[in-house]
Order: structure tokens, then sequence, then C-alpha cells
């Protein structure tokens, strides 16, 4: 420690950074840490400050992308692997990715069109984030809230839209101040609760508006999906 300490001094301000944001890694609970802190603290306090907001955007990054993969196990879990059902609006579809979508996807990748059958599980999970994690809005909320977004989003492309609808504000959609805000004020009221069991019943509305005619033979996969998310969300 006393010779990376040393190093430390010697380096450059982007050095620092790295090594910065290496030692707070590897040394939270010493008090190393707290001596590397002081040191920062009396030769540059303002290199400080970005250090430390630095290190928060990546935690806050590392934690979502853990909630997106925790979101994304439960969603291959549920959309299973290739299926062609003719009454099924998607067609043929592999790990939940429609032919159209990944015809798009690889297009987008300036890759040659070939079948969804043969989708790699990395292509599958770079979908689900850029397609439907990713600004969409289902990434803002907390864990439980954002978990459930994301699996509508991918279910109907409604997942946002919904959480609005939940809110009781005007639907459009599309992510913004507005939307946030309320989120927060029945956060900070401790509505998580309640903002799910909203969501829930909404999309079992949905569900139910659905399940008619030629798709009613899917009512019940989709129900079983839903109680399986509530539970393993803790919804009741």
């Amino acid at each position: 420690m006393q010779a990376s300490f040393a190093k430390v001094c010697r380096c450059s301000a982007r050095s620092k950074r790295s090594i910065w944001l290496a030692a707070i890694s590897k040394y939270k609970h010493s008090s190393f840490l707290n001596i590397f802190l002081l040191f920062w603290g009396r030769n540059g306090s303002n290199e400080l400050s970005k250090l430390k907001k630095d290190y928060q955007n990546l935690n806050h990054l590392l934690s979502k992308e853990l909630v997106f993969r925790e979101g994304l196990k439960f969603i291959l879990a549920a959309e299973g692997g290739t299926s062609n059902d003719f009454d099924d609006k998607g067609g043929l579809t592999s790990l939940g990715i429609t032919h159209t979508e990944y015809a798009v996807y690889r297009a987008q990748k300036g890759l040659s069109p070939r079948s969804v059958r043969e989708i790699s599980s990395t292509e599958a999970t770079d979908i689900y984030k850029h397609f439907y994690w990713l600004n969409s809005g289902c990434d803002y909320p907390p864990r439980r809230i954002a978990i459930a977004c994301l699996d509508w989003q991918v279910n109907s492309g409604r997942g946002f839209g919904t959480l609005q609808q939940a809110l009781g504000i005007d639907v459009d959609g599309i992510p913004g101040h507005e939307t946030f805000n309320e989120l927060n004020y029945w956060l900070a009221k401790g509505n998580e609760n309640k903002l799910l069991s909203n969501y829930f019943d909404i999309r079992e509305a949905d569900y139910r508006r659905w399940g008619v005619g030629n798709q009613r033979i899917f009512l019940q996969g989709w129900m079983n999906r839903l109680r399986a998310l509530k539970k393993y969300l803790h919804v009741d």
C-alpha cells in the first residue's frame, strides 16, 4: 500500500482518477482509504470532488446493469426457446426475439441477414438492452418497478406508458420530468407497493382484453407469467 500511495503522489491527474477508483473499490473498508482521501483532500479538493462524482456515477451504472440482468433472467425464463405458433402475432421467435427485430438488429450492425433461430445469447442480450431497456425509461425507477417495466415493455411495448397510467398522469410513453417527478413523489410517500399493484392491475386488464378470439389460447400463459412476476417481486 505504501508503494501505491507513493505512486499516486507522482502520477498525472488522469492516472490519479483511475487509481482513485481502483483504490476506493479495493480498500473501501480499510484505514488506507481514509489516509488516501485525507491526502487527496489536502492536495486538490476540486479533483477529489470530481472523483467522488465519477465513483457515484460508476456505482449507479453498475447498479442499473445488475437490475437489467436480473430482469433479463426472468424474461428469458418466461420467453423460452424457439417458437413459431401460427396464432402468435410475433411470428417466429427465439429467446423472445422476433425474426423482424433480429433482422433490424443485424442490419444496424452491418451484418448479413440470417434466421432468428441462429441468434446468440449475446445478441439477444444486446437487443433487450438497446431496444427495451435503455431510452425506454424503464431504467430510471428503483429495482422492482424497473423489472416490472422492462418485462412489460418486452411483452407489450407499453412498459413506460403503463407506469404513467399507474401514476395517474397523461400517457405518452415518453420518459420526462413530469413522470419522474410524480414517481419520486409516490416513492417519497412510501407508495411503491401501491404503485406496483396499480401497474399489475392494468397489465391484467390488458391481458383479459386481448385474450379473446384466436388469442384466447395465450391468456393462461400470460396470466401465469404475470403471477410469477408478482410473486418474484413480492406484490400481493
